[in-house]
């Protein structure tokens, strides 16, 4: 079995007085960020609980996460339930909570695939194959959550002092694993924090909000298998504590994968 999938292990389920399902379950040392684990895999822990579920009709089609308070590493729980299903579209809430505390919780869409009129004016970033594009000696404060990840940045390095906060990064798991709409849901917050990009130092951030819009049709996955995705990212203010990050991901033959952005809580000033 994958790390990833390994970590992402969910005990039997239980019920509790609103009739949700409770997953007990544990962080990952794997994917430990500075302070608790790294968002991205909370974030696709919590649509792995919703996707576990007897119920669960169709495929991921988006993720609203809010991050409320630091976990701790150790034992959390999972409580996951179905707000409401409809003919093709079903809304689901998961939540994760440690020491009867709420720490973060997801708003999930899944969706009965559907047929209809195509059109798209999104175009992917005209850059180098990641075969030529040498891999990232990152230099941010190491944490164990970035060596499970494969980084080839293309543009915006860290601390580079570069003239705007974009960014274009090429990244896979570093032991492969052929990519699907859970692993997809932790790579869409590894696109480095854009203020870092333009400042020289490392100044703490720490995601509020997490929002993932799943494009990627099972040809779409099956064709990007366990190679590298690109994750064009752009942001356009950074004021009052808090900077926008939104991302396009696309896989290495060319499909747009997903759409994701984030809300950053910014420190106001550099660490260490």
């Amino acid at each position: 079995m994958h790390p990833f999938d390994a970590s992402l292990a969910l005990g039997a389920a239980s019920s509790d007085a609103a009739g949700a399902a409770v997953y007990r379950t544990r962080t990952s040392e794997r994917y430990r960020n500075a302070i608790g684990p790294f968002g991205g895999w909370t974030a696709a822990l919590l649509l792995r609980a919703v996707l576990h579920m007897p119920q669960a009709r169709g495929v991921p089609l988006s993720l609203d996460a809010i991050f409320m308070g630091p976990i701790d590493d150790g034992e959390i729980e999972i409580r996951t339930v179905l707000l409401r299903q409809n003919r093709t579209v079903g809304f689901w809430r998961s939540e994760l909570w440690q020491r009867a505390r709420i720490c973060a919780h997801a708003q999930v869409a899944l969706s009965i695939t559907r047929s209809g009129a195509a059109l798209q004016d999104a175009r992917m970033p005209a850059v180098p194959s990641p075969d030529v594009v040498p891999e990232y000696v990152n230099p941010r404060v190491p944490v164990a959550w970035i060596k499970q990840y494969v980084f080839k940045p293309v543009s915006g390095l860290l601390f580079s002092r570069a003239e705007s906060m974009d960014a274009r990064l090429w990244l896979r798991d570093a032991e492969p694993r052929p990519l699907d709409a859970i692993s997809l849901t932790a790579i869409c917050d590894t696109p480095f924090p854009s203020p870092w990009i333009r400042l020289a130092d490392q100044m703490p951030v720490s995601t509020v909000a997490f929002s993932v819009y799943f494009r990627a049709s099972a040809s779409d996955f099956a064709q990007a298998g366990s190679g590298f995705v690109l994750l064009d990212t752009r942001a356009a203010v950074m004021e009052n504590g808090y900077v926008d990050q939104v991302t396009n991901v696309w896989s290495a033959p060319g499909r747009l994968l997903a759409q994701t952005q984030q809300l950053l809580w910014v420190a106001h000033t550099p660490a260490g």
